[in-house]
């Protein structure tokens, strides 16, 4: 064997080892051998499979953003639709401020949704050994984050919680190693924040969406009533009808969106469940269909919501 190809096979035999998540110190060259006999039999396949759900899961969990940014935004459209026909005037102040409860919760959740997708992020980052980066406005933001509307301490609690660990992961300079100790200790700040997102988004906004269509088919209803010609009915009709389409299409992307979470906590669970006995074959065919799914659900939610209802 020639020197370049010894030195070629040396360095492969090293990436086997860094691959089991080993250190290098006083390694020789029969356990660098003993090591690339493990990888045929498992392969690297276990933080394979982690990567490739926590990199699905992070774009899963970053569809949120324009749900969020509803929330306020449909309370406020109901609060328009249920003024006069006939009315002039600047309501803008006292419309916002009926919504103001909404409005004062929407930065936790965008940033509660921040903390989640860099923490997935940072799983991905460590099953694929690389070094921990994330957005340091994180630290500003838990920091400063309080309870508020149906954002609770317990939801606080788990942000912090992750904001706690991406400082840790960064500052210490983890690695693979360190994946499974992680998953671990954030599951529990996982599935809480994992659930409150879910039941705003799922529950509040949903209701939320319900009321402003039934504002909407009464003021349809009063301007029908009050409009006895054919055309500009039928042209009311039509604009009924694409408003009722894009809120039904708000309401399928949002429980696409829990879907997507709950998606997210179980194939978390599932990681934590078993991170002292990860076999590698067993943890892809746990995990395969997790990724799967939420890739599925993104491409529904993405038509449910963006997708303009035509004439």
């Amino acid at each position: 064997m020639s020197q370049r190809q010894d030195q070629s096979s040396t360095r492969a035999l090293v990436g086997v080892w860094k691959c089991l998540g080993l250190g290098m110190s006083g390694v020789s060259l029969r356990a660098l051998v003993l090591a690339s006999v493990a990888l045929a039999l498992l392969g690297c396949t276990t933080p394979d499979a982690v990567r490739q759900f926590t990199a699905m899961a992070t774009e899963g969990a970053a569809q949120s953003r324009p749900l969020v940014q509803d929330i306020t935004a449909s309370c406020i459209r109901k609060q328009l639709a249920d003024r006069p026909l006939n009315e002039i005037a600047d309501v803008t102040a006292e419309v916002t401020n009926t919504c103001k409860e909404f409005s004062d919760q929407e930065p936790n959740l965008l940033g509660a949704v921040t903390v989640l997708t860099q923490y997935l992020n940072a799983l991905a980052q460590l099953a694929a050994d690389q070094t921990v980066t994330y957005d340091k406005q994180i630290d500003a933001f838990a920091a400063a984050v309080q309870p508020v509307g149906n954002f609770q301490t317990a939801h606080v609690t788990a942000i912090k919680g992750l904001a706690k660990f991406l400082f840790d992961a960064a500052a210490s300079g983890y690695q693979r190693k360190k994946l499974g100790n992680a998953v671990k200790a954030a599951d529990v700040d996982i599935t809480t924040l994992a659930d409150a997102l879910g039941k705003i988004i799922g529950t509040d906004y949903d209701r939320l969406l319900r009321n402003e269509e039934e504002s909407d088919r009464t003021r349809y209803r009063e301007a029908l009533r009050g409009d006895s010609n054919r055309t500009a009915q039928l042209l009311l009709q039509e604009r009924w009808r694409q408003d009722l389409a894009t809120l039904t299409g708000k309401r399928r992307a949002a429980q696409d969106y829990v879907a997507i979470l709950t998606k997210i906590r179980d194939g978390h669970r599932q990681l934590a469940a078993q991170v002292n006995h990860w076999d590698a074959q067993q943890l892809v065919q746990i995990l395969k269909p997790y990724a799967g799914t939420i890739k599925d659900l993104m491409t529904d939610f993405r038509t449910a919501y963006f997708s303009q209802p035509t004439a």
